[in-house]
This record gives structure tokens, sequence and C-alpha cells, in this order.
């Protein structure tokens, strides 16, 4: 028996969400310095890329290497 494709998409949407939640716990828990915004891009990166993982890691890593270097020029 298979799932009408709202059904399907209304729950990968709540595991997404779900998932969101539980990072962003984990994120206060034990790393509060590491900015919320930047955790919550990768996520949608992931999310975006989740059929192409090489181009997923690809993005993911300009991303930091962007939030670095703008750390670095802010002084922080």
């Amino acid at each position: 028996m298979t799932m009408p494709m709202d059904n399907v998409n209304e729950h990968a949407e709540e595991e997404l969400t779900s998932l969101a939640a539980t990072v962003e716990q984990i994120r206060k828990a034990s790393y509060p310095d590491l900015d919320q915004r930047l955790v919550a891009e990768i996520l949608e990166i992931q999310r975006r890329f989740s059929e192409d993982r090489a181009e997923a890691r690809k993005r993911t890593e300009q991303l930091i290497s962007q939030w670095v270097a703008a750390d670095m020029k802010s002084g922080g």
C-alpha cells in the first residue's frame, strides 16, 4: 500500500522539522557559540542536495569557508 504524494511530502516535511529542532537542541546545549544561521544553512544545503551528496559536501564546505573568512575579517 502506498501513501498519496501529499502525505509523503507532508511526512518528509515533518521529519525535516523534527531533525532541525533536534540539531538546534544539540547546538544550544553543546555548541552555543556556533551560529544558529550557519547550522540552518547547512541543513538547508543538505536537504536541497540530498540526492547529490558530492554537491552537498562541496556547497557545505564553501559555506563554512565563507563563514570562517567573514569571522576572521570581523576579528572574531
